[in-house]
């Protein structure tokens, strides 16, 4: 049976939990944490199995690359970070997810044409998550296509025990975020989300 913890977005996730929810992790198991707009399906990136079954739970195709959340230096680790993102990661904006150029060490199964996907965490829960795991997938928890349940119920009647955790933070109805390209001479939205397109134009005037 998977394993559903109450715990508020605004505070750390405790080390005991986090100490079980990383044993899992590490060993291909999946789970659902909040963030500031939906609820997102984890797994660690370190972990080729537990990418590969998030990829078949999700009915995801191979060629859709998943994006990751990390903080600031791992961020810097697994990507490079071109002036033109640079406004972004410095304000800390939770709202978007960059498309940036890959580092070395990404892993191969989330890059695409050399690029890697990533937020930053959103929350001091998520904060606690990536401090503690490392980086993680952040994908809608939801089957490829389809909603996201905004509660714990309807996740864990979506995906049973598939998922190993579920941290339950209560009811989520935001807005997926705003994916961007910054791997060109300026940003290009590519969907526009919780980041409109009159928000993002202020940081040219930075």
């Amino acid at each position: 049976m998977p394993e559903i913890f109450k715990w508020p977005a605004d505070r750390e996730l405790p080390g005991e939990f986090l100490s079980r929810l990383k044993e899992s992790a590490d060993l291909g198991g999946l789970f659902v944490y909040p963030t500031n707009t939906l609820y997102g399906l984890g797994a660690s990136i370190r972990s080729e199995e537990a990418v590969r079954a998030l990829f078949e739970l999700k009915s995801r195709p191979r060629d859709v690359p998943l994006p990751v959340m990390a903080n600031a230096a791992q961020l810097k680790e697994l990507c490079a970070v071109p002036d033109i993102f640079r406004p972004f990661l410095e304000s800390c904006d939770t709202r978007i997810t960059a498309i940036l150029p890959s580092g070395n060490p990404a892993p191969a199964a989330l890059v695409h044409r050399g690029t890697l996907a990533v937020r930053l965490p959103c929350s001091r829960l998520t904060s606690s998550l990536v401090g503690f795991l490392g980086p993680v997938t952040s994908t809608s928890a939801n089957l490829h296509g389809l909603p996201t349940p905004g509660n714990a119920d309807g996740l864990v009647a979506q995906f049973g025990d598939r998922v190993s955790f579920y941290i339950d933070s209560g009811t989520l109805a935001g807005q997926p975020t705003t994916l961007i390209d910054f791997t060109g001479a300026e940003p290009k939205i590519i969907r526009e989300g919780a980041l409109s397109r009159e928000e993002m134009g202020r940081y040219d005037e930075r």
